[in-house]
């Protein structure tokens, strides 16, 4: 489980990472967003707090595996 958050959190490191760049390059566009404003802003509060939370709690979930007999 520790592992599995881990990989998660880094997965949405990277995408947030490359969405940055993403967004930079595309400064000039005249695309709309998909969705309006005030949704698009919420999921912009969120996402790095989902990101750090499942981080954080992967330092404190304890692995689910029993050792062997």
């Amino acid at each position: 489980m520790r592992k599995t958050l881990r990989i998660v959190s880094l997965v949405m490191l990277l995408l947030g990472a490359a969405f940055v760049v993403f967004a930079i390059m595309a400064m000039d566009s005249t695309l709309e967003p998909p969705f309006p404003m005030p949704v698009m802003r919420v999921i912009y509060k969120v996402y790095p707090i989902v990101t750090a939370g499942l981080f954080v709690v992967s330092f404190f979930v304890k692995d689910g595996k029993k050792p062997l007999k």
